[in-house]
């Protein structure tokens, strides 16, 4: 009797599930009627999201802390805006600023998972302040504390927004169906028990260092976005606060959940523009938003709100 009801609430509970997913995306694309700062926010929101959920994928599921995720997407930022101005079509700058930063994923988890533990997030945080160095004091390139602007290629607000909360969604969908997979399947192994999975002959290195490169490239990705949406991008981008906030993002909607991650990018960059317009302690919200939510919501925000509604279901 008790598996009947719960195969008959499984279904319910995905109908749920789908329907908060549905509902967050059409208070996502509400900003585009209206237009201005709201409008600005969202597309912000919804770029960082992709980066949030490459890095959800990378905590949450493959295991690797990581506070390198700052210099991915400064060299995605900086890739497509020097391929603009040399000429670049936007589609080829934007596979390259993919390529660029999967290339840095690759090259550097080389030596990265070599390590492991807390030595891991050691590394992940030295390589990208080797990027952020090299961003500041390479002028000729990057322009240094002046940084590069794409004042003159500005692109439509509305239809960047569209372009933006498409590709959040192509992201989610295709990390959510690897997760499914079973490569996906070997990375929660992984995760879970990486002794035993090595022990079981698993290439657990070959493993993380594929999760780590194709997390690069899509944080990348949302890094060419995000110069597209501001039309500027200077070396701070790439500094360790940056990775610092995306990993607040991550906790705050849920580490274990793609669409928790991209949900709390979202509430992150609504909440600080709200904020910061009140009162300048900022951080000190910060802090007590992350305590609350630590002691009241383990999970994430976005869990805890699924339990509200009913769906408590699917993680990705």
């Amino acid at each position: 009797m008790m598996a009947q009801r719960s195969k008959t609430a499984t279904p319910r509970a995905q109908l749920r599930t789908l329907g908060l997913r549905a509902g967050l995306v059409a208070l996502l694309l509400l900003p585009a009627f209206f237009g201005g700062y709201p409008l600005f926010l969202a597309t912000e929101g919804l770029l960082l999201g992709v980066a949030a959920a490459a890095l959800s994928f990378l905590m949450g599921h493959a295991g690797i802390a990581s506070l390198g995720q700052a210099a991915f997407l400064g060299l995605g930022a900086y890739t497509l805006g020097l391929a603009l101005k040399a000429g670049w079509p936007l589609g080829g700058a934007l596979f390259l600023a993919f390529l660029v930063a999967a290339l840095y994923g690759l090259l550097t988890g080389l030596l990265v998972f070599r390590a492991q533990g807390i030595f891991v997030l050691m590394l992940t945080l030295a390589f990208a302040q080797m990027v952020y160095s090299a961003a500041f004091k390479w002028t000729a390139l990057t322009g240094g504390d002046d940084g590069l602007s794409l004042s003159g290629m500005a692109l439509n607000p509305v239809l960047l927004h569209g372009a933006a909360l498409v590709l959040l969604l192509l992201v989610l969908g295709f990390l959510g169906h690897l997760l499914r997979t079973p490569y996906g399947k070997t990375l929660e192994a992984i995760r879970q028990n990486e002794e035993k999975a090595r022990a079981l002959g698993v290439p657990t290195f070959f493993y993380k260092l594929s999760a780590y490169t194709l997390a690069g490239g899509l944080t990348g990705l949302a890094g060419a976005g995000l110069v597209l949406h501001r039309s500027f991008v200077s070396p701070h981008d790439l500094f360790w606060l940056t990775s610092a906030v995306l990993v607040v993002m991550v906790l705050l909607g849920g580490a274990r959940g793609l669409w928790g991650a991209a949900f709390g990018a979202v509430l992150y960059v609504f909440l600080q523009a709200w904020v910061s317009s009140l009162t300048d302690l900022w951080g000190l919200f910060v802090g007590l938003l992350l305590i609350l939510s630590v002691l009241y919501a383990r999970e994430g925000l976005w869990v805890l709100l699924e339990k509200r509604v009913g769906g408590g279901g699917g993680r990705a």
